[in-house]
């Protein structure tokens, strides 16, 4: 009887251990899956307004309330390459041309951030202090197309004959969740501005 009540003891701490390892597992399991879910919506939601803030502003590449102010010999764009371009538009409508500026930092930048792949985006109005817009940029990736569609070798040398731009973001969370980035990306296959030549 005594032996039996061991044996008894003995299998309830083996079930017993054997659940909690199954119950910890799936503690771990719901735990990732709510950093990663959590991590993505978060990324895909910064990823949107950055997409919605870059689209507005390059289709307005070119604009100024006074169309005068644009003249038949200048290039609308000022520099384009691959993860910097620079162009004149009127961001405020004040009848003056403003030049627009969009680059991105080198990974130095987010040093203290364990991607090492991040960068930040910035966002610049003529000569004031770039603004940052996304701080977790892996990729931003700048294509010119001329009006045959033939892709220009960047940097351009002659950004006049930009008709249409290809973008590429991606976005990656500053920190991994079992050594894994969690990441979105988004992109404009053909991008024109009404106001890019002109007319």
């Amino acid at each position: 009887m005594g032996f039996s009540t061991i044996i008894d003891v003995l299998g309830s701490l083996i079930i017993g251990g054997l659940l909690l390892l199954i119950l910890m597992r799936l503690n771990g399991t719901v735990t990732e899956h709510y950093y990663v879910t959590g991590s993505d919506r978060n990324l895909q939601r910064a990823l949107a307004e950055t997409a919605i803030l870059i689209e507005k502003d390059f289709r307005k590449m070119g604009y100024c309330a006074d169309p005068y102010k644009i003249t038949e010999t200048m290039d609308i764009v000022i520099v384009a390459d691959s993860d910097f371009i620079s162009y004149y538009t009127d961001v405020d409508k004040d009848e003056n041309l403003d030049v627009m500026t969009y680059f991105v930092s080198d990974t130095n930048a987010l040093a203290a951030t364990k991607n090492p792949r991040d960068r930040i985006l910035y966002r610049q109005i003529n000569s004031d202090t770039p603004l940052m817009i996304s701080t977790n940029i892996t990729r931003f990736l700048l294509e010119y197309y001329d009006v045959f569609g033939n892709k220009l070798t960047s940097p351009v040398a002659s950004p006049g004959n930009i008709t249409h731009m290809k973008i590429s973001m991606r976005v990656e969370d500053p920190e991994a969740y079992n050594e894994q980035y969690s990441n979105a990306y988004w992109q404009q296959v053909r991008l024109t501005s009404k106001n890019l030549r002109k007319r």
